[in-house]
Parts: structure tokens; sequence; C-alpha cells
């Protein structure tokens, strides 16, 4: 599919419309097929975003990527996409794409944006009064704010938990990365923010591998813990709960 994927979006940036890329493809070709489930994906997440509400609405797809890690930062995305929004087969649920897809994604997602917001809860952020839950909401405000978006907005937030202080209509979307083309917008621009932040960390402080564990605790990541103790992208309180369990299966050998 990386094949096609890249083919598909060279076509693209020639002026193709959606007709002459599978005029281009064997009808009968693993290629063909491949592009015609992009399509068909980006048609159902596009359809989803259309019916989302009753009323008509300006749509703001929202997701977040580094709840669970034991390093780095919490990094939520807001997007307005135009409508219709332009072709861009393949986007989907961030996990679901090689990295050199989500990279090649984002200065098409960025351009094609009216509105974009960045929030991030920083690592030392953990481990206080807010709880994760919140800090999730916290980086999603931040990440509100940034965008600094037009009035009569509804919003779509992936997960289950609608978010608390946002004034207008709005919808929680379980795999709303998979379901949404705006929220799937989000998660590609998060996750690819994130991983650049960790690959950066990676350099300053490489003995913890976070370019290829991002942060989340890998067995290798937690053995680098353990040898080294925390670095200053760690969070604490994630951190202790690493090491107040190996201390319990320490006492057990």
């Amino acid at each position: 599919m990386r094949k096609v994927f890249r083919e598909t979006y060279e076509r693209l940036e020639k002026g193709l419309g959606r007709a002459e890329l599978f005029a281009e493809s064997a009808p009968t070709g693993s290629s063909a097929r491949a592009l015609l489930a992009a399509f068909e994906h980006y048609d159902r997440t596009q359809d989803f975003d259309q019916t989302a509400f009753e009323d008509e609405h300006t749509l703001v797809g929202m997701d977040e990527v580094g709840r669970g890690p034991l390093a780095g930062p919490l990094v939520a995305v807001c997007i307005i996409l135009p409508s219709p929004p332009p072709l861009l087969p393949f986007l989907r649920d961030s996990k679901k794409l090689a990295s050199d897809e989500r990279e090649a994604l984002v200065p098409r997602i960025e351009a094609a944006a009216s509105h974009l917001g960045y929030g991030t809860v920083e690592p030392e952020e953990f481990g206080k009064a807010i709880n994760l839950h919140h800090l999730t909401f916290l980086a999603m405000t931040r990440a509100l704010e940034d965008a600094r978006l037009p009035d009569g907005c509804a919003l779509l937030v992936d997960g289950k938990f609608k978010h608390p202080l946002w004034p207008g209509p709005q919808r929680a979307v379980i795999k709303g990365d998979d379901s949404s083309l705006r929220i799937a917008a989000a998660s590609v621009l998060a996750k690819v923010h994130r991983d650049r932040v960790m690959t950066e960390a990676c350099r300053k402080y490489p003995e913890y591998g976070f370019s290829r564990n991002v942060g989340y605790g890998t067995e290798e990541h937690c053995r680098a813990i353990l040898q080294h103790g925390p670095s200053p992208i760690h969070r604490k309180n994630f951190v202790a709960s690493l090491l107040a369990k190996n201390e319990i299966q320490l006492s057990l050998l």
C-alpha cells in the first residue's frame, strides 16, 4: 500500500482528479483495489462528518496523543478543514499509517486547514493536582485557544468523553480517528508533532531510546530508567509507579 500511497499523492500534485487516478490503475490490479479502499474510507469518514449534527456547523476535529507514555508531553490538536475538504485518500487513524505516510500527510493537512491549534501538557505537569483525565482536557483547551476558532463551530472529539468546557455543540466519537475525517487529520498531526518532540529528546537523552519508543514503557525503556534513573522529561508519577512495581518484583525473588 505504501507504493500506492506515494504514487497517488504524486499524481494528485500533478492536478489529477479522482477519476483520472482510477483511470491510471488497472481495474483488477492490487493498486486499484488499494486506491478504491482508500477512497471508500475517505468518503465514509467525510459522510460521517457531514451527518454528525442535525444543523449545519463549521466542524472542528479534535484528538490527542500521549496519555500513556512514561516520558514526554501529551499533545492535542484541533483542526477545521474546508467543506468539502481536499482529496486526502489514505487519511485515517494515525496508528494505522507508517511514519513516512504520516509525515507525507502533514503538509497537505496543514495547507488545507483554515484553523489549526496545538495544545501541550508538559511532563512536569503530571502528578500534581490535576489527574490524567483532566490533563487531557487541559491539552485540548490549549489547542482550542491556539486555533482562535470562529463562532458557530461544532466539536468532534475522539473518545467517549465530551470536552467539559466547550460551549457549543459537540459529539464524542469512540474510535473517532477511524470514523471522522477531521478527527483523523487531528490524530495524524498530533502523532507526528509528538514523535518529532521525542526524536529531538533522544538526541539529548540517548540512553532511553526515545526515538524508538517515543516515551512508551517498552522493556528496553524500563530497563534504562532502572539503570540510569529518570530524565527531566519523564513523568514523575508514572515512573514512581514503575519503580514501586520493580521493588515489589525484586522482593519476591
